[in-house]
């Protein structure tokens, strides 16, 4: 994962630079890996002094960057090499810059409960457009299987499949799809995102027995998770490949997308694309729109449809905020 990275030997002293991937981030210092060399690197000022920057965050992990070693153990990051791709989220505060969580992915997992919390089909859908907007391929988990009848747990998982989404059926209690979720997960750098107490450490500590990784339950007064992970860190798995252990994402972000553009981003609506009526049409009251007569004929699911509505007029209210 070091791009060709080089350690520190005879022939290349401790003083040279090299390439590594940031496996974690904490309060200015990083950890990079290359090879089987493991440094704390950290960002020099003129980095974090940057005006052009629209995010909160300069180096994250996921990073390719090339480093100068300052000894042994400590080094400092030179340059930080171009991304394939950024998961994002709003940062807090309503602020305007960005919140970025991870770089250069090969996958994202967003993880939903079938219920305890109730699964909400119009969150998960807000996470696979994330996915579609940054271009990282999506694999959906469905978890807590065995707490709904079977019948649920196919209905739903079978709305998400016929779109062309991967999906994985499993139960953190039981270890029912763990295998398979195991399987997925090796030799990729993936991220588990999704809301708190849905059970994503959970299923990591199942994935890979000896993680420990911190697990919260739902709060009986609100039904929602606590949230247990407040450092971002890529974690190695046995198999090959890491996983992103992130905090729960609250502010959740499409970015760069305008309200015409939003109708790319559902995989199942492009065969009626160009197919309405008129052209400019939005899919949403106007008449002749392939769209809306695929979903009265049941070729896109109604909740699917509902959520690109919503989300329509988020980003048309954002794109027009005095009209």
């Amino acid at each position: 994962m070091s791009r060709g990275g080089k350690t520190a030997t005879a022939e290349h002293p401790a003083a040279t630079s090299f390439e590594g991937l940031v496996v974690r981030t904490e309060s200015g210092f990083h950890r990079v890996l290359s090879g089987d060399r493991l440094i704390v690197a950290r960002t020099p000022k003129k980095f974090n002094s940057r005006g052009d920057r629209t995010t909160t965050t300069l180096v994250v992990i996921g990073d390719h960057v090339r480093v100068r070693s300052v000894d042994e153990e400590t080094a400092v990051i030179e340059e930080i090499l171009p991304r394939r791709n950024e998961l994002v989220r709003g940062a807090a505060g309503g602020s305007r810059f960005l919140d970025v969580i991870a770089a250069n992915l090969d996958q994202i997992m967003p993880v939903h409960s079938l219920t305890e919390p109730d699964f909400n089909a119009a969150r998960l859908d807000r996470f696979l457009l994330i996915g579609e907007a940054a271009e990282i391929p999506v694999v959906i988990v469905l978890n807590k299987e065995d707490l709904v009848p079977d019948q649920f747990a196919e209905e739903i998982a079978g709305i998400y499949g016929r779109i062309g989404y991967p999906v994985i059926l499993t139960s953190a209690k039981d270890g029912r799809g763990v295998d398979r979720l195991r399987e997925t997960l090796s030799g990729k750098i993936s991220a588990l995102v999704g809301p708190s107490g849905v059970g994503k450490s959970t299923l990591l500590n199942r994935v890979q027995p000896g993680l420990q990784l911190r697990t919260g339950e739902v709060s009986d007064a609100t039904g929602k998770g606590r949230h247990t992970t407040t450092t971002a860190e890529l974690i190695p798995l046995h198999g090959g490949g890491f996983v992103a252990d992130t905090p729960g994402l609250r502010e959740l972000t499409i970015r760069d997308v305008a309200p015409e553009e939003l109708e790319w981003l559902f995989p199942e609506f492009r065969p009626y694309l160009g197919r309405c009526k008129f052209n400019n049409c939005s899919h949403r009251e106007e008449i002749g729109c392939a769209v809306a007569q695929a979903m009265e004929s049941g070729a896109i699911d109604p909740s699917r449809y509902a959520s690109y509505r919503r989300v329509y007029e988020d980003l048309d209210e954002l794109a027009h905020p005095y009209d």
